[in-house]
């Protein structure tokens, strides 16, 4: 659909297909202010109908098939204002089955049987366990079928089946009520035990994607918003799954969320609502500006010097927020110093950049400050703290080798691709190559694994080393595989004091080993996060894979996480906070910023001081 003027309202989603019986669509329909999506408009203000009832009934703001055709839903403001939307439906004729995968494991989700407060525990709930928000389905069907002598589900008699008369209420259950009987997903757990109970299988359709209605909207306090979501099937299908998502708010003081995806708008700010469904999780954004009055003149006149300007100025602009005055030249030499060499400017400095011409003395001092020594010395700190250097964990001549390679990288202003795949693909002495002692800080594959994500990409993936991750797409598997990149890494002294006793330890590569994950007693081919496998028996080294794909122009995670450590240093804070923790229910303050700082901070060991302070 064209995008709507000022006043106008339209449908979400404007052009959808109902495949089957029991498919359904819910409706949001929202007001537009310059071709952004402004409030959802309540439903007792508004005349929903279909032009054919035959193809599509709509009910309670959920259109539901009725007939194979093609029908158009109108809504219609008392003023006259109408928006429409066209439905497809096919398959009406078809026998439907609920599957076990996509949609019994989604009610079992939705109502948190599989949450970790519950029966999705380590040790599970009164001896019934099931995997952790149903990642693990083939596991999960043999418990509820198989496991209390089959009592948790009864063919002949669905309605007394354990996982209905639990969680209605009808036996006592310390979890609460947690279904209706007259719900539709007490229907689909009835149906798909009277139909056999049939268990997931290899030719299920497969969750690729979700994605979410609106992405993007501009709200003000006291507006309400609904989130429509669609989960996205490896057979083309497209599926209204807004009843099965989870859905929480990143910051309640701007929104907050219920556990239908409606927003409520409490502040101002930048919000978010993280959204989740299957292994699945994607964001739905929120802007609501501060209730001030500036003139366009404001962000007009500002100065400019570079792309940090325009896109912060855009960004106070889009909240309302007056921008800060330029800080003077005293304050400029202060926090410049501070930011870039770790210390106060002295006297001296201080001189020397006041009896410059006024015009030409704060970029005289950007280039003082980046070719001192001094610079080499803190960036070789921050660095150096960033990869755990210290001497509680390794010995002295490990602490001097590592600190003196971090040292010689700075001052020879090495790229921060090239630091990454040294420390990667690091092999020899600890005494002799400094970058060897990163595996000495992390001997075994999943602490290697963990700790190179955290550090070099500002992910957290060890919750996916017992399960699926619970807030990211990140799956038990991946993590399995991510970590057979480096089952082949050995060094001799580990575990004792070196060689000749002096705890120098040589690292080297095995031309065999795999890891074993756990859960399925075999390994999984080694892969880096979201990459291709590599064979069992490729004779390379893992690692020389994994820094490959690591500082890949195209990897989404290298470059953004040492932007944004950077950043974090010249500013206070990062544009994603904390500085290490870059997963998707964390969100950047400034989105476009940060994505374009990606170009143009290119060599990290050596990073630019920014113009604005």
């Amino acid at each position: 659909a064209s995008l709507a003027q000022a006043g106008e309202i339209e449908i979400l989603p404007s052009d959808f297909t109902l495949d089957g019986r029991e498919s359904q669509q819910q409706l949001s329909i929202v007001r537009m202010v310059e071709d952004r999506v402004r409030a959802s408009i309540p439903a007792t203000k508004l005349e929903l109908e279909s032009s054919d009832p035959s193809i599509a009934r709509i009910e309670g703001g959920i259109v539901r098939p009725i007939g194979n055709g093609s029908t158009t839903i109108v809504a219609r403001q008392a003023d006259g204002t109408e928006a429409k939307a066209t439905v497809e439906v096919t398959g009406v004729e078809r026998e439907h089955r609920w599957s076990f995968r996509n949609d019994v494991q989604s009610v079992i989700s939705k109502i948190g049987c599989n949450s970790g407060a519950c029966h999705g525990a380590l040790a599970g709930k009164g001896g019934f366990r099931m995997s952790l928000r149903g990642y693990n389905p083939e596991a999960d069907f043999l418990t509820i079928t198989r496991e209390a002598r089959g009592r948790r589900i009864e063919l002949a008699d669905p309605g007394k089946s354990l996982i209905l008369t639990k969680p209605t209420g009808v036996l006592p259950h310390k979890g609460g009520l947690k279904l209706d009987p007259g719900s539709r997903d007490y229907r689909v757990l009835a149906e798909w035990i009277a139909t056999g109970a049939q268990g997931p299988r290899d030719e299920d359709p497969r969750l690729v994607s979700i994605s979410v209605m609106p992405q993007a909207s501009l709200l003000r306090p006291g507006d309400h918003s609904r989130i429509l979501v669609n989960a996205h099937y490896d057979d083309g299908r497209i599926v209204d799954v807004t009843h099965w998502s989870k859905f929480s708010a990143t910051d309640e003081s701007v929104a907050g969320v219920d556990d239908a995806g409606k927003v409520d708008v409490r502040g101002s700010g930048e919000g978010a609502v993280l959204v989740w469904f299957g292994s699945k999780v994607t964001l739905a954004r929120m802007t609501v500006p501060y209730p001030n009055e500036v003139p366009p003149e404001v962000y007009a006149q500002a100065p400019r010097r570079n792309f940090i300007d325009e896109l912060n100025l855009e960004q106070l602009k889009t909240l309302q927020l007056p921008p800060s005055p330029r800080c003077d030249d005293e304050a400029f030499l202060r926090r410049a110093t501070i930011d870039t060499i770790g210390r106060l400017p002295t006297l001296g400095e201080r001189e020397l950049y006041l009896s410059e011409p006024e015009d030409r003395r704060r970029d005289g001092l950007i280039e003082r400050l980046l070719t001192s020594d001094d610079f080499i010395d803190y960036w070789t700190y921050r660095w150096s703290d960033m990869l755990l250097i210290n001497g509680t964990r390794l010995r002295p001549v490990a602490v001097k080798t590592y600190y003196q390679w971090v040292y010689d990288a700075v001052r020879e202003n090495l790229p921060w691709d090239q630091v990454v795949r040294e420390i990667l693909t690091a092999t020899g002495g600890s005494d002799e190559n400094g970058a060897t002692n990163f595996y000495a800080l992390h001997q075994s594959p999943e602490e290697m694994t963990e700790n190179a994500c955290q550090a070099f990409l500002g992910l957290s993936i060890g919750c996916a080393k017992c399960h699926n991750h619970p807030l990211e797409k990140w799956t038990n598997d991946q993590y399995y595989s991510m970590a057979n990149l480096f089952a082949r890494v050995r060094a001799k002294g580990w575990g004792g004091d070196g060689r000749n006793g002096d705890g120098i330890r040589t690292l080297y590569v095995a031309s065999s080993g795999e890891l074993i994950q756990p859960g399925l007693g075999k390994p999984q081919p080694p892969a880096p996060l979201d990459s291709d496998p590599m064979d069992f028996d490729d004779p390379r080294d893992r690692r020389e894979v994994l820094a490959d794909w690591m500082t890949n122009p195209d990897n989404p995670y290298f470059a953004r996480a040492i932007t944004n450590r950077v950043w974090s240093n010249f500013f206070g804070r990062g544009l994603v906070e904390q500085v290490d923790d870059l997963r998707l229910s964390n969100p950047a303050s400034n989105e476009p910023l940060l994505a374009l700082s990606l170009i143009h901070i290119s060599e990290p060991t050596r990073p630019p001081v920014a113009s604005r302070m």
